[in-house]
């Protein structure tokens, strides 16, 4: 997973996404000048390029966000599956130690299933 920041030439982010894969994304961009000019050869008086690049207005960065995404995920799947809070206030209020205890052990069959990355 791939996280782009486009910056202006002040340094404020203009646009952004997250993708797996953002180059077709960010060569539309730039063919379509979405975030404004790129970079480009100077021109002279008569039209001829004076063999000076112009900077481009904007600034692309590409950030690897893989690791967060795959945590933001596992996480994710562990909330779906532990018990619920209900499910431990009962245990805890109505139940006895063993009650807890079943309640750790769904919870670490949960955390086993789904390591961490």
């Amino acid at each position: 997973m791939k996280k782009v920041i486009i910056r202006n030439m002040a340094g404020v982010q203009t646009h952004g996404a997250e993708m797996e894969d953002p180059t077709a994304w960010i060569e539309q961009c730039v063919e379509t000048c979405a975030w404004g000019l790129p970079a480009r050869p100077e021109l002279d008086v008569e039209g001829k390029e004076t063999g000076i690049v112009l900077p481009a207005d904007y600034t692309i960065e590409i950030v690897d966000v893989s690791a967060e995404h795959a945590l933001a995920q596992c996480i994710a799947s562990r909330k779906a599956e532990y018990p619920s809070p209900e499910d431990f206030l009962n245990a805890y209020f109505d139940g006895d130690e063993s009650a807890l205890e079943q309640l750790r052990s769904a919870r670490l069959i949960v955390k086993d299933k789904y390591p961490k990355p």
